[in-house]
């Protein structure tokens, strides 16, 4: 498992991000896992906070924009364009960020695929 996405698993914003992550990873190179199951637990030890998406590339960890930001890079091709979001500063991509995380539980839940990437 080198790259996991670790997303909240009871919002509706992030259920659609990660499905639409994963009709566009081709090589099928993503996992995805809840910030509150099993395997986050297992990789981090403790608790998670769920207003944020954790990105796991072979042990170099990010968080909120830094996050999307490198699992658009590790798709390869056009997607790479998200890396213009680092000129950016961090800190005003991550209150950006925070802004749409606060708004995120008003956008409807949906039913991800089954599918042997999505973790417990």
């Amino acid at each position: 498992m080198d790259k996991i996405v670790f997303y909240d698993g009871q919002c509706g914003l992030c259920q659609r991000s990660v499905s639409f992550l994963a009709k566009i990873d081709n090589k099928k190179e993503l996992i995805f896992a809840p910030l509150n199951g099993q395997t986050y637990k297992q990789f981090f030890k403790g608790s998670s906070d769920l207003t944020t998406v954790v990105f796991y590339n072979r042990e170099q960890i990010s968080v909120k924009s830094e996050a999307i930001i490198e699992v658009c890079r590790s798709l390869g091709g056009i997607k790479k364009l998200a890396m213009l979001l680092r000129i950016i500063p961090l800190k005003l991509r991550d209150k950006i960020y925070d802004l749409i995380a606060d708004q995120r539980k008003k956008v409807s839940c949906i039913i991800l695929s089954k599918d042997e990437r999505f973790l417990k």
